[in-house]
């Protein structure tokens, strides 16, 4: 499976200093489905060919990889919180600290899907402000460019 980023690379861009991680937490069927369901209605199907093709390095470092490490992390943290074992659920503790509350959770969850949208929103200014130069993107088919949620209001363009 080729992917435009490495689970490394999802470890560095989407988690902060200390919060070290093994980047074999991340699979590449995580990175396979945030980039089908964040990315291609962004940059459409044909950038995100091209841009697994190699084109558009520039684009894919500074743009397209934060977006995607973000975009990564919010769909595994969830998973990250609590563990499977072979007694079932386990929720993280230890003798010096207790596991995250619920509230502590859903902020965290709600702050990186914040930091996910301003990063697809940033990726998708920078395609629609610098169309010309990417030859296989079309504005007509990103979603960023016809729908958002401001203020918990959808706004249709």
């Amino acid at each position: 499976m080729k992917n435009l980023i490495t689970n490394e690379q999802v470890i560095s861009l989407a988690f902060g200093d200390g919060e070290y991680l093994s980047p074999e937490v991340i699979l590449d069927s995580d990175i396979a489905l945030a980039e089908d369901r964040y990315i291609v209605p962004v940059v459409g199907a044909e950038l995100h060919q091209a841009l697994l093709d190699g084109s558009y390095p520039t684009l894919l470092d500074d743009f397209v990889a934060p977006a995607l490490a973000m975009a990564v992390r919010t769909v595994v943290q969830p998973a990250l919180n609590v563990r499977t074992g072979q007694a079932g659920l386990q929720i993280s503790s230890s003798l010096r600290a207790d596991s995250s509350t619920k509230t502590a959770m859903q902020s965290l969850q709600k702050s990186l899907r914040l930091r996910r949208q301003a990063l697809l929103r940033r990726l998708s200014n920078h395609l629609k402000n610098h169309a010309s130069e990417f030859a296989e993107y079309d504005p007509s088919h990103d979603a960023m460019q016809k729908c958002s949620i401001d203020g918990g209001y959808i706004q249709m363009r």
